[in-house]
């Protein structure tokens, strides 16, 4: 029981630590970090009742907290401000961490060492760095397990460690570390030779085996059903299982800017070396002298590296620390023969205490702001929810933020939420995938790869999303460039389009199924044939555009292959043939060669020129009239002529801005025969590419087009007099560099 005299001391205490938490809770309110995003997808889709699922339909395990994900989902269904609740939540957690870490040492600790534990967890940066995520659930339930275990209520610890497992599968440290100290008190009552005691607690240990098993189990089971994997997909791909000790470096690292390098705080090492051996002795309190050597050990064979991993490590260092600076308190005093002593001891260690504190909620302070990353992604998602059609696939390389807010399918270049990504990367995961969008950011080797020429033959820029003082900006978000529109036709195992045009690329879609082992095709190759058997047509790459390894399959592998070509503009339309030699399996199917006319991205127009010579009957734009500087914009005229022309003349497209200056063009002859040389209906697809400089500004420019004698520069005059044509839509401009979305 708690004296009457000492109730006001310990309210105040209780109130002084629930108004820190709170103010550093309040500077932490907009705090959040990408991945925690990832399990807010996930709690979303259980809410919507699609499944434990990223992209609905696809049983991916792409979260390493199911717990966490079932908690988030009831809290969904009371607020969809998941960002807000979760740090609240954070606060919540952190607080009961404190209480039950209090409860775990009143055997151990004097109230001031116990307010020591409360007063360093809640001004730890690593805590509130940790904000939103399931770390603080996780520490939480960690000193419920321990605390659990000391108050001799083992079975219900064993239920805490498997909660704590459900919450992160690292949790079964906790029951590992429960476990070993069942086995050493076995061990002492063998030594001791009391062999009814080795008996009991053997039984005794084994109920609490099962009580853990019969807790923990039912989610591997279900993992294992749902997802065919009882390890989330993220354990794969974060983890190189004894590859190095990056724990440990990055932890110091981490410690240097959590901590300031604070000398101070190294004294946690060696304090909790002595803690640990103190509470060694204790049965009830073995496990936690345990538990963090354990967790340690156990992430530096993973050789994981993610700051919140360190969260929970530092919770436990602050505990066995804190025992550990009483005993030595404890032990300085009974040497020293001064009157004053203990209060000599007790004013150093508060001296102390207050030198570690303080630096470190100053510290916290300086993390709390979010990063204007974090806006700019929210943006992109934004930006892809909004200007995307429900169907479109989406490729990042951080997934949390943009995937929550695009609500599109995703796929990430780690291979977080999509198996069998055997070889992560961006160049592999891009060209495997084949998303309808690519969200490109400024860094991690984003600006190499949307340079390459194959993803510029795939990818076009649509816009740039900057965040005032993000060094990080801009994100670039790519489209695909679609083949000619039509249905696909299947045909089993490919597929091909069902219409084809002029002059427009083909896409072939091809599958191939590797088996563990096999090495992948080196090539794929696919013919048009006409209906005399002569080749029309003929492209070839390499298998995935050589974007894949060409290693043997580590694992059964099913991969989309696509080819394009571009058919030449002058084929007569009607029916051909094609050959696709996809995997070293021919597949054979017919193509309907249309009028470009039929194309639905085809704009008529009628324009004639003096004396009749030629007509304009429509433009051809693939694309749209839309452009980005320093790309391209490609497009198709379409010329009728009733004979030859009066001479040998050129064609001009000029761009021209909002002052009629000049700032790109394409000229030059019309494909095929001189114009003068032309027979009686004639029918020409004058295909052509106008390089925009980068230094455009943003803004709609005008496109004027006409005819000239090369020889003279003489323009050409229309019907009307007028000496060009201008197209009656503008061609909008996009500028790179962040001028993107604000």
């Amino acid at each position: 029981m708690i004296s009457s005299a000492r109730r006001p001391v310990l309210l105040l205490a209780a109130l002084l630590a629930c108004a820190i938490v709170i103010a550093l809770t309040a500077a932490f309110w907009n705090y959040t970090q990408d991945d925690v995003f990832i399990t807010y997808v996930f709690s979303r889709n259980i809410a919507h009742g699609l499944g434990f699922v990223f992209n609905p339909g696809e049983h991916v395990q792409g979260s390493t907290t199911p717990l966490y994900a079932l908690l988030m989902s009831v809290v969904y269904r009371i607020t969809p401000d998941l960002l807000h609740a979760g740090n609240a939540l954070s606060a919540f957690f952190l607080l009961a961490a404190c209480g039950f870490a209090v409860l775990l040492t009143r055997a151990a600790l004097s109230r001031f060492g116990r307010g020591a534990i409360v007063l360093l967890l809640i001004t730890s940066p690593p805590v509130y760095v940790s904000f939103g995520m399931e770390t603080l659930l996780y520490v939480m339930l960690l000193m419920l397990g321990l605390w659990l275990w000391s108050d001799g209520r083992r079975p219900w610890a064993m239920v805490a460690a498997a909660a704590l497992t459900w919450t992160r599968a690292d949790g079964a440290v906790l029951g590992a570390a429960f476990g070993l100290a069942a086995l050493w008190e076995i061990v002492e009552a063998w030594q001791s030779k009391d062999t009814a005691s080795v008996r009991g607690l053997l039984l005794d240990g084994l109920k609490l085996g099962a009580v853990y098993l019969a807790a923990a189990l039912p989610w591997f089971i279900f993992a294992w059903a749902y997802f065919g994997s009882p390890l989330p997909q993220t354990f794969a791909v974060k983890q190189g299982l004894f590859e190095g000790i990056a724990y440990l470096t990055q932890g110091w690292r981490h410690w240097g800017v959590f901590y300031d390098n604070n000398p101070l705080s190294l004294l946690a090492v060696p304090l909790a070396a002595v803690g640990a051996l103190k509470l060694a002795r204790t049965p009830g309190l073995r496990p936690v002298a345990l538990w963090p050597w354990l967790y340690a050990a156990g992430y530096t064979a993973l050789n994981t590296t993610e700051f919140w991993y360190y969260t929970p490590a530092v919770a436990g260092l602050i505990l066995l620390a804190v025992v550990g600076a009483e005993t030595a308190a404890q032990a300085l005093i009974r040497r020293l023969e001064h009157p004053r002593a203990r209060l000599m001891v007790i004013t150093a260690s508060c001296l102390l205490i207050i030198l570690c504190a303080v630096p470190g909620v100053q510290r916290a302070l300086a993390f709390s702001q979010p990063s204007p990353r974090i806006l700019t992604y929210r943006l992109a998602g934004e930006w892809l929810r909004a200007n995307t059609p429900p169907e479109a696939t989406v490729m990042v390389g951080d997934l949390g933020i943009v995937g929550y807010h695009a609500e599109r399918r995703t796929f990430d270049t780690p291979g977080l939420i999509v198996p069998g990504l055997y070889f992560p990367g961006s160049r592999y995961a891009i060209a495997r995938f084949k998303a309808d969008y690519v969200v490109a950011t400024s860094y991690f080797g984003w600006q190499e790869v949307v340079s390459e020429g194959w993803f510029t033959a795939l990818y076009r820029p649509v816009t740039q999303i900057s965040t005032p003082g993000d060094p990080f900006s801009p994100i670039t978000i790519y489209q695909r460039r679609l083949p000619a529109p039509g249905e696909m036709v299947d045909y089993g195992g490919f597929r091909a389009p069902a219409r084809a045009f002029p002059g427009r690329d083909l896409a072939f879609t091809c599958t191939v199924t590797l088996a563990e082992g096999e090495a992948p095709p080196i090539q794929t190759r696919v013919q048009v044939i006409n209906a005399y058997g002569a080749i029309v047509a003929e492209g070839e790459q390499l298998f995935l555009l050589g974007q894949r390894p060409p290693d043997p399959a580590p694992g059964p592998e099913t991969l989309e292959e696509q080819i394009t070509l571009t058919l030449p503009p002058g084929l007569p339309t009607g029916r051909y043939g094609f050959v696709l030699d996809c995997g070293g399996q021919n597949h054979e199917g017919v193509l309907n060669l249309r009028p470009p006319e039929e194309s639905t991205t085809w704009s008529p127009l009628a324009a004639y020129w003096e004396d009749g010579f030629v007509r304009l009957a429509g433009i051809d734009a693939p694309e749209g009239f839309s452009g980005w500087a320093g790309g391209t914009f490609g497009f198709a005229l379409g010329w009728e002529a009733p004979g030859p022309a009066p001479a040998d003349y050129h064609v001009f497209v000029h761009i021209v801005d909002a002052g009629g200056a000049l700032v790109a063009q394409a000229d030059g002859p019309p494909p095929g025969p001189s114009p003068n040389t032309w027979q009686a209906g004639t029918r020409i697809l004058d295909q052509r590419t106008i390089a925009l400089p980068a230094s455009l500004a943003a803004g709609d420019y005008t496109v004027r087009l006409g005819w000239y004698d090369w020889e003279s520069g003489e323009r050409i005059p229309l019907a009307n007099g007028a000496d060009a044509l201008t197209l009656p839509a503008p061609l909008i401009l996009r500028a790179p560099g962040g001028s993107g979305t604000p």
